[in-house]
């Protein structure tokens, strides 16, 4: 697996560069880690993926070529994800703790590295759980915290989602969906039901409010960083790492477990996100004690907003002076 050089408009290499797919060792398991910077001297921003499963490596690098120029942008397929998914990982390995641990030893992997004493890390969804878990153990580690699509409270989450999604299909008269919605009811639910929920959801919005500028999907198929088996798996991984992640998952709430954080702090959410519902990520913003905080909406939004609005993400974050501290 290889990503390309970052070069010049003469085609040569920049020589403070670095463009690599780097193996590494975590927690005992093969990981995979895609780096990428203009000048390995810029701020390292870590990002770390949503699901669990829906790794990044593979169509992600068209979307952050700007990031490149101010940043080394380091995306991680956590284990079972993408690159880093294999059948003989252990199914006891995969709980919040062991990914909360494993992000930490990719963060002193880069600190070390690149000879930083701190990083910044950016979660979305899935990742923002990890993620918020870290900084609240580790703050000397990181400079800044990005929540995009924050995890806050998933009970509450599903009812939101729920009822959202079923008001739209009254609205759209999409007996499908209305169906659907009464055969599974109202939350809680099993892992298959939220699967139903967001199936619907997806078909009448809540998820993506503005069409990414660059198709994932036929990124994803033209990828260099994945080879063939690794497209094959993704749904797999994606489906796999869910299942079993989900009732851990289900469980979070934030509004009892983190009341502080004490690095800079960073939110980012769609004004149209039904999958982790604004409404809750500006409920926790108001009552999160931080050094500094921001939280930024961006309206044509959903739950991708990093790739809904891409542009304009990458310019929040050039732009930031919570980033820039």
């Amino acid at each position: 697996m290889k990503t390309p050089k970052i070069k010049d408009d003469e085609g040569n290499i920049y020589p403070s560069s670095v463009a690599e797919i780097k193996k590494i060792t975590i927690g005992g398991i093969d990981q995979y880690l895609m780096i990428r910077a203009k000048d390995t001297k810029k701020p390292i921003v870590l990002f770390v993926h949503g699901g669990p499963g829906q790794a990044e490596i593979g169509y992600i690098r068209e979307y952050q070529k700007a990031l490149e120029e101010h940043f080394v942008v380091v995306r991680w397929d956590q284990k079972g994800a993408g690159l880093s998914y294999s059948k003989t990982i252990p199914k006891d390995t995969f709980t919040i703790e062991t990914f909360v641990e494993d992000l930490n030893e990719v963060t002193d992997y880069l600190i070390q590295r690149f000879n930083q004493q701190k990083i910044i890390i950016a979660g979305h969804s899935w990742g923002t759980v990890i993620a918020t878990y870290a900084v609240k153990y580790y703050p000397e580690k990181y400079s800044a915290y990005i929540g995009i699509g924050q995890v806050v409270n998933s009970e509450e989450s599903e009812k939101i989602a729920y009822h959202y999604t079923k008001s739209q299909a009254i609205k759209q008269n999409n007996k499908k969906v209305l169906k659907q919605l009464e055969q599974i009811g109202e939350p809680p639910y099993s892992h298959k039901e939220v699967m139903i929920r967001a199936v619907c959801q997806e078909e009448i919005g809540g998820v993506v409010k503005t069409s990414p500028p660059r198709s994932m999907g036929l990124s994803l198929l033209l990828s260099r960083e994945y080879n063939l088996i690794h497209k094959l798996n993704y749904q797999k991984s994606c489906l796999d790492s869910a299942n079993t992640m989900y009732p851990q998952i289900a469980k979070i709430n934030f509004f009892n477990e983190i009341k502080n954080l004490d690095v800079p702090t960073l939110f980012v959410a769609g004004q149209y996100d039904y999958i982790t519902p604004t409404i809750l990520v500006k409920q926790f913003y108001d009552e999160l004690e931080a050094p500094m905080k921001d939280l930024i909406v961006l309206e044509n939004s959903a739950h991708l907003p990093h790739l809904e609005e891409c542009e304009r993400f990458i310019e929040l974050l050039i732009k930031s002076n919570i980033l820039s501290k």
